[in-house]
C-alpha cells in the first residue's frame, strides 16, 4: 500500500486534520489533568518522532471545541472525558506523529522560509503575530515549531494525493442523485388520541421508579467579598496603558481610553479588591464560618457551571468575579440523589408514559396504513430535494429522504424526526431513476470534491493502519 501510495503523487492538498486556524486556536480551552507515565513532556515516540503532551493537548483543544459547538456550549471536562476525547486526541496525536516520520523517511522536511511564510499569511505583519504571542504566552519558537510539524504532515498529504477517476466521480453521483417517484402519507402524532388511567401511571412509576429521582445537590460555603475602593483619573489611565491591547472593539481594534473606560474602572477596582477576596478565601480554608451556606444543583445562578466543576473536583473554589463582588467557596457536603416521591414524580411520570403509548399508537396506525392507502405522489426527487415534501419541515423532508434512499425498499413507514418522533410517513417507491443527469451536470464540482475527499481520507486511513505495523510506537502513558 505504501510503495503504491509513492508512485501516484500529486500536488493539490487534501485536508483531513489540517486546518490553518488550529495551531492558531490552541490552547485556549482547559482538558483537566491527564495522567502520564513520567514527568518529560513526551508521551511517545516513534522512530526519531516525538510526541508531546503538547501535541495530545492541541488535538484535544480542537476536538473539545468541536464538539462543544455542537452542543451549544454546554460541554464541560468531565462529559468530555465520558464521550473519550482524551483517548481520541492521544490516538491522533500519535497518527500525526506516524505521519510526520514518514514524511522524514520520504526524505521531506520544511524550511524556516515555509514556515516565516506561512507565519505572514495568518498575521500578515511581524507586529500583529508578536502581539499574538505575547497575549498567549508563547515563545516564537515553541509556536514555530509547532507550525512546522503540521506544514510538514500538509506537504505529505500533499505529495500523496489522488484525483479520483471520472468513473468514480459517476459512481458518487449515482448514489448522491439516484431519484424515486414516491407517493407519501403523513400521520401527525398530533392526531393520535391515548387516555391514561391513574393506575396505569402508579404502575410505570412503581417499575421504573429508580428513573425519577432528584437531583445531585451540594451544601456549599460561599463567600462574597465586594469589589469596591477609589479610582483617579490617573489610576485608570495607567492601568489602561498597561492594558489597552485587552480592550477591543467587535473589528479587534483597541479602543481608546474613553471608550472603555466604563470597563476599565471595573477592571481596575477588580483588581485592587482582589486582595481583600484571596485573605477571605483563606480564612474560609482556615475554617473561618465567615460564608453562607447553600444548597444548589450543579447548574445554579450563583456559580457558573464549569467552576461547579472545578469546586466538585477539588473542593474548593478561588475567587472569581461576578458582577460587583467577589465569590470563592468550599464543598461541604455532596447530597446523592434518590427516588422521588410517586406525587413529585407523577407530572414527569404522566408526560413519559403518555409519550410512549402515544408512539406506539401512531406505529400502530402507521402498520395500518401501510395495507393500502392513498396518498400524496412526489414526482421523483433525489434525497436533496427536502422542498417537494409538501407536509414536513424542511430538516423533517432531508431525514426522511436520506433515511428513505438508504433502506432501499419499495413499501416502508418512517417515524420522523428519529430521536423524537412528531410524524409517522408512510410511503411506496413507485418509479426510480439511477442518475438525474440535469442534477449531476449542475453539481459536478460539489460531487467531483466529494468523491476526492471520499478517496483520499480512505487511502490515508490505509496508509496509517500500514505505518503502524510497521514502526515501532513506544508510549509513556501509563
Amino acid at each position: 500500500m505504501i510503495e503504491w501510495m509513492q508512485t501516484h503523487r500529486k500536488w493539490l492538498v487534501i485536508t483531513i486534520w489540517i486546518a490553518t486556524i488550529a495551531f492558531i486556536g490552541a490552547g485556549f480551552v482547559g482538558w483537566g489533568q491527564f495522567q502520564f507515565g513520567r514527568k518529560s513532556s513526551t508521551v511517545a515516540k516513534i522512530k526519531d518522532t516525538e510526541v508531546s503532551i503538547q501535541d495530545v493537548q492541541e488535538v484535544y483543544n480542537n476536538l473539545f471545541q468541536e464538539k462543544n459547538k455542537q452542543l451549544g456550549g454546554t460541554l464541560d471536562d468531565a462529559t468530555a472525558e465520558k464521550m473519550g476525547l482524551k483517548k481520541q486526541a492521544f490516538d491522533m496525536a500519535i497518527q500525526q506523529g506516524i505521519l510526520r516520520q514518514y514524511a522524514k523517511d520520504l526524505g521531506m522536511y520544511v524550511t524556516d522560509e515555509e514556515v516565516a511564510k506561512q507565519v505572514l499569511q495568518y498575521f500578515k505583519d511581524k507586529k500583529t503575530y508578536l502581539m499574538y504571542l505575547k497575549q498567549t504566552g508563547q515563545k516564537a519558537k515553541d509556536f514555530e515549531a509547532k507550525l512546522r510539524k503540521q506544514l510538514l504532515i500538509q506537504k505529505l498529504l500533499t505529495a500523496l494525493h489522488i484525483k479520483p477517476s471520472k468513473t468514480l466521480q459517476l459512481t458518487f453521483a449515482s448514489a448522491l442523485y439516484n431519484s424515486d417517484n414516491l407517493e407519501i402519507k403523513i400521520i401527525n402524532k398530533s392526531s393520535v388520541k391515548v387516555n391514561l388511567s391513574e393506575d396505569e401511571i402508579k404502575a410505570f412509576w412503581e417499575k421504573n421508579k429508580q428513573k425519577y429521582q432528584s437531583p445531585t445537590m451540594y451544601k456549599i460555603a460561599i463567600v462574597k467579598t465586594p469589589i469596591k475602593g477609589v479610582a483617579t483619573e490617573n489610576d485608570l489611565k495607567a492601568f489602561y496603558n498597561e492594558n489597552k491591547t485587552n480592550y477591543r472593539n467587535d473589528k479587534g481594534e483597541i479602543l481608546t481610553y474613553e471608550e472603555a473606560k466604563n470597563q476599565v474602572k471595573k477592571d481596575y477596582l477588580a483588581k485592587i479588591s482582589k486582595k481583600d477576596a484571596i485573605i477571605a478565601y483563606k480564612k474560609l480554608k482556615e475554617g473561618a464560618e465567615n460564608y453562607e451556606l447553600l444548597t444548589l444543583t450543579i447548574n445554579n445562578k450563583i456559580i457558573p457551571a464549569e467552576k461547579m466543576q472545578k469546586l466538585i473536583q477539588t473542593g474548593y473554589l478561588k475567587p472569581f468575579v461576578d458582577n460587583n463582588e467577589y465569590i470563592s467557596a468550599k464543598l461541604v457536603e455532596e447530597i446523592k440523589p434518590k427516588p422521588l416521591p410517586y406525587e413529585e414524580a407523577k407530572a414527569q411520570v404522566t408526560k413519559d408514559l403518555l409519550n410512549i403509548k402515544t408512539l406506539q399508537a401512531l406505529e400502530n396506525k402507521a402498520k395500518e396504513a401501510l395495507k393500502g392507502f392513498n396518498g400524496t405522489k412526489t414526482g421523483f426527487v433525489t434525497k436533496y430535494d427536502a422542498n417537494k415534501i409538501k407536509g414536513l419541515s424542511p430538516q423533517e423532508a432531508t431525514e426522511f429522504l436520506f433515511t428513505e434512499f438508504s433502506l432501499e425498499l419499495n413499501k416502508n413507514y418512517l417515524l420522523i424526526p428519529a430521536l423524537n418522533p412528531q410524524k409517522a410517513v408512510v410511503y411506496k417507491v413507485l418509479e426510480q431513476k439511477l442518475l438525474d443527469k440535469a442534477k449531476y451536470e449542475k453539481n459536478k464540482e460539489q460531487v467531483a470534491a466529494m468523491a476526492d475527499a471520499t478517496l483520499n481520507a480512505a487511502l490515508l486511513d490505509d496508509l496509517i493502519k500500514d505505518l503502524m505495523a510497521k514502526y515501532n510506537i513506544v508510549s509513556y502513558v501509563k
